[in-house]
């Protein structure tokens, strides 16, 4: 009955079975790995490279500096979203700090993935002028851009807000049972009384009584209990303030989408923002470009994309220009859609089917700029 479970969720109360819902969130995790393992072989089955030369020791192998280094980055920006809020807000009231703080996060964000492309030095080793899916480049920058450790978080996460629901759960069938005992007052811990509370004296002789062979400890436990009810309640307000519904009526095809969202978007930011960034004489000035071509043989093919693609690259301060403001006001409203600001106007299901869509353009856009759709 929608009026019952209606009256049960104003007191806190949920129906459904929480180990049902934490066997269907395990959809998650295994649809993420499913996306990932098909995502980290598509480069080798849809463009081949015939030899694929590795300038990392044996020992330490690639993709594992792409994968250290995308992480060590995501937990470092990760990280300074607190801090990042807590000064926006020392400035500005808690909805703008809010935008403010996401803003300067993307920019963070966006700036640790350019720092990345620096660090392993991926315009050095590049074997043609410019971005093309047939460099080894490609899969480098393929790479840094599956977020693991942002989609591992995100999973945590989710685990982590689940167990705040745990003692809520109303087994189905017991509704009426619940609300009675709820309207009853027996649902809660009945409160330690004194007896004849109107005699002071009295009732201290008797607390002293009780308190003795270890009531102290039990008395403590108690108070530690209802201390812990009140944060995980506190807690469970603020979640549902900033996605505007219980985190466990969330339906699990929204979560999944959620994930197919994240590892798309930044697979597509990240080619995006690597074509332009790698176009740009920033990444690798004009003057080392000849020296560059002149320690590797020429070849005929090589020798063609040059001629086409040379001319292109005298300008090639108009494409990072062009693409690093667009790509950050894309993040930076998707992300925007996601506080507690504008989420629960929006709704966790027009979040994710907006964020489907970016991330699948921002996905094809980026394998588009790298010549791997032609």
């Amino acid at each position: 009955d929608d009026d019952v479970e209606w009256e049960l969720q104003n007191n806190g109360l949920y129906i459904g079975s929480y180990s049902r819902i934490l066997l269907l969130n395990s959809f998650v995790p295994v649809f993420a790995i499913v996306v990932f393992t098909v995502l980290a072989l598509l480069p080798d089955l849809a463009w081949p490279i015939a030899d694929l030369p590795s300038s990392y020791p044996s020992s330490f192998p690639f993709p594992l500096p792409e994968i250290l280094i995308s992480t060590s980055f995501f937990s470092l920006a990760h990280l300074l979203r607190v801090p990042l809020f807590s000064l926006a807000s020392l400035l500005l009231s808690p909805e703008h700090a809010c935008l403010a703080s996401t803003f300067i996060h993307v920019l963070i964000t966006n700036g640790l993935r350019l720092a990345a492309l620096a660090i392993l030095q991926v315009r050095h080793t590049m074997d043609y002028p410019i971005p093309t899916c047939q460099d080894p480049a490609f899969r480098t920058v393929w790479w840094l851009s599956l977020n693991f450790a942002e989609v591992l978080a995100a999973i945590v996460q989710g685990y982590e807000q689940l167990t705040l629901y745990r003692d809520v759960m109303v087994p189905e069938g017991r509704e009426s049972e619940f609300l009675e005992r709820l309207k009853s007052g027996s649902l809660d811990e009945p409160e330690p009384t004194l007896e004849n509370p109107y005699s002071p004296q009295q009732g201290h002789e008797t607390f002293e009584d009780e308190l003795e062979g270890g009531e102290i400890r039990s008395v403590e436990s108690r108070i530690d209990r209802g201390l812990e009810k009140l944060l995980v309640i506190k807690m469970r307000d603020e979640l549902e303030d900033v996605y505007g519904v219980p985190v466990i009526n969330i339906p699990v095809f929204v979560s999944c989408l959620q994930r197919f969202n994240s590892i798309f978007l930044s697979i597509g930011l990240t080619l995006l923002l690597s074509a332009a960034y790698l176009r740009s004489p920033l990444s690798l000035p004009l003057s080392d470009v000849s020296d560059l071509l002149s320690s590797r043989p020429v070849t005929d093919q090589l020798k063609s994309f040059i001629h086409t693609h040379m001319q292109s690259y005298d300008s090639s301060h108009i494409p990072f220009i062009i693409t690093t403001p667009l790509v950050l006001l894309l993040h930076a409203s998707l992300a925007a859609l996601h506080t507690p600001t504008l989420l629960p106007r929006v709704g966790v299901h027009t979040a994710a089917y907006v964020g489907v869509l970016v991330g699948i353009m921002t996905f094809f856009a980026g394998l588009a700029v790298w010549g791997a759709l032609s």
